[in-house]
C-alpha cells in the first residue's frame, strides 16, 4: 500500500490488515502526530508483529553511518534517553522501537526509513536531494556539507570513494586559492544567476576569504580519505571552455587576470599528475598526505556522462549522482549503490590505469591537456 489516508481508517484493527513495511513512513508519522487515539490502539500490535530481522536490520544501517570509535548503544541511548539495557533490547529485537524513536534515529543519523522499506527489488529507489542556491550563504552551506561528508569518511579505515569525473572533480580547485575564486564566481554568476554579481567582471575580492578557506578545508578533508577517479578526454574541458567564454565576454579585468587563473589550473593539473606518479594525494609544498597509497587515475576512452560518486565507508555505501550543475541526488538504497558499484568497476575495467608505473600512459594523456593549455594561453595573449 503506496499511499494511505487517515479518513479510510477507523479503527486500529484496520490496521492489523496492514504490513508495517508497506506503510509509508511519514504516513505513520501523521498517524502519531494526528490520530494519538488510534495510533496507540495500534502500537500494540505494531510491536508485536514488526518483523524482528527487519529491526535488526535497521539497526545494522544505524551502525553502518557510525565511525568506529563510536559506540551504537552509547549513542542510541544518548539519543533516545534510553538506559543501556533498554537499548541492548531492542538491538536484540526483544523490543520494538516506537514510531517516535524511528524517527528520531532516521533523522539524527539522516537515513531514510523509506529506502530501507524499498530495497530497490520493487522498482522504487528514494534519493535526498542537494539543492544549491544562488547567494553567499547557500555556497557556503554547500561547502560545509562536503566538507562534513569527508570528515565522516575519513573516520573510517576501510573509507573509499569513487569519483568517474565528467569535470574535474570540484576538490581540486580548492587547493589554488586564485582558481578557487573563479570557480566560484563561475558558478554564482552563470549558474545560480546570482544577481548580485549581474554586471561584475571577475574580482577576486568579490569572493568572501572565508569561503576560500573553507574551499581549502574541503581539499584537505579529500586528501584523507583513499580515492579513485575515472577521467575521460572531456575531463578538464569545462574549466578550459569558462575561462575561454569569459575571456571572449570581457568578464576579465584584464589579460594578466585571465593569465592569472591560466597558471593557477595549470599548477592543479601538475599536482595531480604528481599524485598520480606517486599514488598519494599531496598536500601543501607538494608532500604527500601519508606513505600509504591512496589515489589511483583511470583514463576511460568512453565518454562518462555525468558526475557520479560511490562512497564506501567498509560498512555502508551512498551514491551521488550530479544533476543540474551542481545538485544532486543521493541514496543510500543498497540495491541502488550495488548497481553503481557494478558500473563504475565495469567502467574501470574498460580504462586505462595512468597512476603509479603508468608512466607512459600518464604522460600522454597529461600532454594532450598540456596541448590544450598552451593553446588557450596563446589565444589569450594575442588577443
Amino acid at each position: 500500500m503506496r499511499f494511505l489516508h487517515i479518513s479510510a481508517l477507523k479503527s486500529g484493527k484496520q490496521i492489523q490488515d496492514l504490513r508495517f513495511s508497506q506503510i509509508h513512513f511519514r504516513e505513520l508519522l501523521y498517524i502519531a502526530n494526528n490520530c494519538p487515539k488510534l495510533y496507540h490502539s495500534s502500537l500494540t500490535f505494531m510491536s508485536t508483529n514488526l518483523n524482528e530481522s527487519a529491526q535488526l536490520t535497521f539497526f545494522q544501517q544505524v551502525k553502518g553511518a557510525l565511525p568506529p570509535s563510536i559506540s551504537l548503544v552509547d549513542a542510541l541511548a544518548d539519543l533516545l534517553k534510553l538506559s543501556n539495557d533498554s537499548v541492548y533490547r531492542r538491538l536484540r529485537g526483544e523490543t520494538a522501537l516506537s514510531i517516535e524513536e524511528i524517527s528520531a534515529i532516521c533523522i539524527h543519523f539522516k537515513i531514510s526509513f523509506d529506502s530501507f522499506i524499498h530495497s530497490g527489488t520493487d522498482g522504487q529507489v528514494n534519493f535526498s536531494y542537494h539543492q544549491l542556491n544562488s547567494g553567499e550563504n547557500s555556497f557556503k552551506e554547500y561547502l560545509l556539507s562536503i566538507k562534513k561528508d569527508l570528515e565522516k569518511l575519513a573516520q573510517f579505515p576501510e573509507s573509499q570513494i569513487i569519483f568517474a569525473a565528467e569535470d574535474v572533480p570540484v576538490f581540486h580547485h580548492f587547493e589554488q586559492p586564485l582558481l578557487a575564486a573563479f570557480k566560484i564566481f563561475y558558478w554564482n554568476k552563470s549558474f545560480l544567476n546570482d544577481k548580485e554579481l549581474e554586471n561584475q567582471k571577475f574580482d577576486v575580492k568579490l569572493i568572501p576569504q572565508d569561503l576560500i578557506a573553507l574551499g581549502k578545508a574541503v581539499y584537505e578533508g579529500y586528501t584523507r580519505v583513499p580515492s579513485i577517479e575515472i577521467w575521460s578526454d572531456d575531463t578538464v574541458n569545462s574549466t578550459f571552455k569558462q575561462i575561454e567564454f569569459y575571456w571572449e565576454s570581457g568578464v576579465f579585468k584584464s589579460k594578466e587576470d585571465a593569465l592569472a587563473i591560466c597558471a593557477e589550473m595549470n599548477q592543479m593539473l601538475q599536482r595531480i599528475s604528481k599524485q598520480a606518479e606517486l599514488n598519494s594525494k599531496l598536500i601543501a609544498n607538494g608532500k604527500a598526505v601519508n606513505e600509504i597509497q591512496n589515489y589511483s587515475l583511470y583514463h576511460s576512452d568512453v565518454m562518462i556522462g555525468n558526475n557520479c560518486i560511490l562512497a564506501n565507508t567498509g560498512c555502508a555505501r551512498a551514491s551521488y549522482i550530479s544533476c543540474f550543475s551542481f545538485n544532486s541526488m543521493v541514496t543510500s538504497n543498497q540495491s541502488f549503490c550495488n548497481e553503481t558499484e557494478i558500473w563504475l568497476k565495469n567502467l574501470i575495467r574498460k580504462s586505462n590505469l595512468i597512476s603509479g608505473v603508468a608512466e607512459k600512459q600518464r604522460y600522454r594523456y597529461f600532454k594532450k591537456i598540456d596541448e590544450l593549455m598552451k593553446k588557450l594561453i596563446a589565444k589569450i595573449e594575442l588577443d
